[in-house]
């Protein structure tokens, strides 16, 4: 066996051994990846619940009294069950709780379905008069009622723009792709709700007590309304 034969035989040994093994090792590290992500700890959760509960966040528990008047800031935290991935969960700030209904009823302020929120306003309900300002990073104790701006309201969008969604609230969340995470944005989100008081918004967690996906718990205090309308 020549030389030149001995060396057309061990590049295509190396070319074989590069076409098998490189795959081989790209399935193994995103295999790794996926397991390694899966096992990641879950952001703190919280178990649904009946009754909005008067809290404060961690960080606000010293100051949470309105500048202005030095009275305290009431602050509401409340979880909804938005684990199907069929049927919508609706909440009414007035009332404080989940209500009975469909996307055209009256009286609902929020809508959940997993990680989506939607408004009572535009694609979702015409003759709703809901819709949210997304305030930017601001702790909800210091949120405050823009001096001007639009309420959005829903619209249809995704990647067929055929999926209902809200421009401001729906973008409540960030996704981790590697660690397979859905953790909160720092905002805080003025809600329409079509009474005498608008809603202060700010998502605490999407995870349920016991890790698993789907209990969206948010913190919410109640101003006096300021409505104008993007449609």
């Amino acid at each position: 066996m020549g030389n030149e034969e001995i060396t057309r035989k061990r590049w295509w040994q190396l070319k074989r051994t590069w076409l098998i093994g490189m795959p081989s090792l790209l399935v193994i590290g995103v295999v790794g990846t996926f397991v390694w992500g899966s096992l990641q700890p879950k952001p703190a959760g919280y178990a649904p619940v009946d009754e909005p509960q008067i809290v404060a966040a961690p960080q606000e528990v010293d100051a949470v009294v309105d500048e202005a008047t030095s009275e305290p800031i009431e602050i509401s935290r409340y979880t909804v069950d938005a684990t199907s991935r069929d049927n919508w969960v609706l909440f009414d700030f007035t009332q404080g709780r989940v209500i009975e209904g469909d996307l055209f009823s009256p009286g609902w302020d929020l809508a959940f379905r997993r990680t989506t929120v939607l408004t009572n306003s535009g694609e979702t309900n015409p003759l709703g008069v809901g819709g949210a300002i997304d305030l930017g990073e601001v702790l909800l104790k210091d949120a405050v009622m823009p001096e001007s701006g639009l309420f959005e309201v829903d619209v249809l969008g995704g990647e067929d723009e055929d999926e209902l969604e809200n421009p401001a609230v729906g973008s409540w969340y960030s996704y981790s792709f590697i660690k397979h995470i859905v953790s909160t944005k720092p905002n805080s989100y003025l809600v329409a709700t079509g009474e005498d008081l608008n809603a202060l918004v700010q998502f605490d967690s999407y995870y349920c007590e016991d890790e698993k996906p789907g209990c969206i718990t948010f913190r919410y205090r109640l101003v006096p309304q300021a409505r104008t309308t993007e449609s």
